[in-house]
């Protein structure tokens, strides 16, 4: 089985994190440099700064019209759970009047960011008070001591993401507060209805194939939300290669659970899952589903992100 054995993520996280962050702010703060407007930059509102790009769209969507800026320290198509911060990264946090990040580690580097950028920087964690899944039941030591963090897969929670966006929002800016209540009124339409065409679509699959193999533990809330029975991951833990026996064993379970496809997502490599396929006599590999990170068109908003998979997975298993 050496031949499973793919290099999937390259690069370590840099070990001076701590030192770069006190000396890029110390240069920032003497320089007294003006901030960066993003594209969707011209309200009066926070300006704010999250760790991935699916976020971003959520606090886009409550803030529109109002907010100063939007800006995402990870950018679509790159990995969040390993990612390797920059000193652009740094001048954005310190500049940031609000901070918002999911926790459980899937961006556990940015709390470095926010403690030697700017002290006092509101912040905000989605998944804190959330019920977690996959706690002490994954090979991730991450998930096995935090939860699963990949809540937004499920569109129900998504919901909940966004109304705790708007009450941050409107306790930091009041005066935004009828807009950001009728932006959230208006999304949180939308995303009821984004669940009930995932329900309808979900249900073109006959029961016995709802089985998903995917890349890397990101998706048991969809699973548990739309009636998928999860088989098995390909990555047993973030950033780590799978060892031969565990690919093996992976085989079995595939083979054994009559598996119709197997799923990657955009920013891996789709070569072990290619191996995988032909090993456990699978024919269908996807290789262009998203959790963690928006992509290109379709996928370039959260909807747009969830219409695609879910099409991706219903045309596969059905």
């Amino acid at each position: 089985m050496s031949h499973f054995l793919t290099k999937i993520v390259g690069g370590q996280r840099s070990f001076c994190l701590s030192l770069c962050v006190t000396v890029f702010v110390a240069v920032l703060t003497g320089c007294n440099a003006p901030s960066s407007p993003s594209a969707s930059a011209g309200g009066q509102g926070p300006r704010v700064v999250t760790s991935t790009t699916i976020f971003a769209d959520f606090v886009r969507q409550v803030g529109r019209g109002r907010l100063a800026s939007v800006d995402s320290i990870v950018q679509a198509g790159v990995d969040v759970e390993d990612y390797d911060p920059k000193p652009e990264n740094i001048k954005n946090v310190a500049q940031a009047d609000l901070v918002v990040y999911n926790g459980l580690a899937l961006d556990r580097w940015i709390t470095k960011l926010v403690q030697g950028a700017k002290a006092g920087v509101s912040t905000l964690v989605l998944s804190d008070g959330l019920p977690v899944l996959g706690k002490g039941e994954s090979e991730d030591e991450d998930i096995n001591k935090n939860g699963n963090p990949h809540f937004w897969l499920d569109v129900q929670y998504a919901k909940t993401y966004v109304q705790k966006i708007r009450d941050r929002l409107t306790a930091l800016d009041p005066q935004g507060g009828p807009v950001y209540a009728q932006n959230t009124t208006a999304y949180l339409a939308q995303l009821d209805q984004l669940d009930a065409s995932i329900t309808q679509q979900v249900a073109k699959i006959p029961p016995a194939n709802r089985k998903l193999v995917t890349f890397h533990d990101a998706f048991p809330y969809l699973a548990a939300r739309y009636g998928f029975l999860l088989v098995g991951v390909i990555a047993p833990s973030s950033g780590q290669e799978p060892s031969p026996v565990e690919l093996a064993e992976l085989v079995k379970k595939v083979k054994a659970a009559n598996v119709r496809a197997v799923f990657s997502e955009a920013q891996f490599s789709p070569r072990l899952m290619q191996t995988l396929a032909q090993e456990a006599g699978v024919r269908t590999v996807v290789t262009d589903l998203y959790n963690d990170s928006l992509g290109d068109p379709p996928a370039d908003s959260y909807i747009g992100m969830m219409q695609h998979n879910i099409q991706q997975i219903v045309q596969a298993l059905k």
